[in-house]
């Protein structure tokens, strides 16, 4: 009885880790999975990653609050690793809302059912691109794969935070913004050499009407500006996909101590 209390006790440890993940992590996370789906994935990965993970697990009828905190520990590091793989994604969406705010496309925004809100034209355009690229690349396949051997760096109840982890935060906060503004800076600085033609112009032709010839002279700009940097945006959607993964192994490396 006891062998087998100890062994339930694992699966739920490793469970908690796994649905923190799904729960926090960019795809998997959407609304349009079923939550029986995500239940039975997140059962489907405990039983694959078992086996091969070992511990001291605290006997959860004696030792029931040091259970409860190493469980509480193993929901954080799942949490912890959807919520950096999702920095990512959130960088194509900032990057895609600035651009939306400048071309005036802000006003149109669609509904987004994987998050549940509303969200600007180009910003799922980005999104949904990035998306089609990760799963392309068998991104999904290697966020769970590195996910299941993540026992490897952090164990179970080895949760670690050292005392720079503000430092290390704000560090991965400056590198999926560094993408974002990688992605923005080409079509902004089209869009400002727009804003000073058309005041040149305004100084030149008096009678023109800046304020009826600015916006679609913007959004045209934008647009024609946007499909000839796609090829530029595939290229930081590699950056960016290398960097997701890097960041991970980084985070587990750093959690682990």
């Amino acid at each position: 009885m006891v062998i087998v209390v100890q062994h339930l006790s694992l699966y739920l440890l490793i469970l908690l880790r796994m649905a923190g993940f799904i729960g926090t992590s960019p795809v998997l996370s959407s609304r349009l999975w079923p939550t029986p789906v995500k239940i039975g994935l997140a059962v489907f990965l405990t039983l694959v990653v078992a086996p091969g993970v070992s511990g001291n697990v605290p006997d959860i009828t004696t030792q029931t609050g040091k259970f409860v905190v190493m469980a509480l520990q193993e929901a954080v590091i799942g949490m912890a690793v959807g919520w950096i793989v999702t920095l990512g994604f959130s960088a194509l969406q900032v990057a895609g809302q600035v651009f939306d705010l400048q071309i005036g496309f802000a006003a149109a925004m669609l509904y987004d059912p994987q998050q549940g809100e509303e969200e600007g034209l180009t910003s799922t355009l980005l999104t949904t691109l990035f998306t089609l690229y990760f799963l392309g690349l068998n991104g999904l396949d290697g966020l769970l794969l590195a996910l299941m051997g993540s026992y490897r760096q952090v164990g179970l109840g080895a949760l670690h935070l050292p005392v720079d982890t503000w430092r290390v935060l704000s560090t991965m906060l400056d590198m999926g913004m560094q993408v974002s503004i990688e992605i923005t800076a080409p079509f902004l600085a089209a869009l400002v050499l727009t804003n000073v033609t058309l005041a040149f112009l305004s100084r030149a032709v008096p009678q023109m009407n800046v304020f009826v010839v600015g916006l679609p002279a913007q959004l045209l700009v934008g647009l024609v500006a946007l499909a000839l940097g796609m090829p530029g945006v595939v290229y930081l959607f590699g950056k960016l996909f290398a960097l997701v993964f890097s960041q991970m192994t980084g985070l587990l490396q750093w959690l682990g101590g």
